[in-house]
């Protein structure tokens, strides 16, 4: 069966659940709820900067949360850690606020979100955030 992960239910700044472990070919559904998210790929120890192996862009603005209505299929291609976080920055940094998710942590996501949440950088933008990046990987649903 294929995964579900919800991106910014509610209003809320989290992907549900915050990690998974799945195995080579299996698909995760990403479904994106609420306002503008993306699911952007980065590393452990710079986890709310593209690394540019995979970014969803800021094109699944669902203001009224309805499930299914925005929904990117992943496939999961290796074994190895991969570390994803929401780059949108109106009014705050969703990653630096905790908006990180995890596939095949190996236990370690726990320490993922600290590295996200010690982040310091440039402050937020006060305007949405809309730009249309590349997609590596996505099949829209």
């Amino acid at each position: 069966p294929k995964a579900t992960v919800t991106v910014g239910d509610a209003g809320k700044l989290v992907f549900s659940p915050l990690s998974l472990n799945a195995t080579v070919g299996s698909m995760i559904a990403f479904d994106f709820l609420g306002l503008n998210h993306s699911l952007t790929q980065s590393n452990f120890w710079d986890p709310c900067q593209s690394n540019k192996m995979f970014d969803s862009g800021f094109e699944q603005f669902n203001p009224t949360n309805m499930s299914g209505r925005f929904v990117l299929e992943y496939q999961v291609t290796d074994p190895s850690p991969r570390w994803f976080f929401c780059a949108q920055r109106v009014k705050r940094s969703h990653c630096q606020a905790g908006m990180v998710f995890s596939l095949n942590p190996n236990g370690t996501h726990s320490q993922f979100l600290q590295n996200a949440l010690a982040v310091v950088d440039a402050p937020p933008t006060e305007t949405e955030t809309s730009c249309q990046l590349p997609a590596v990987g996505m099949a829209p649903n």
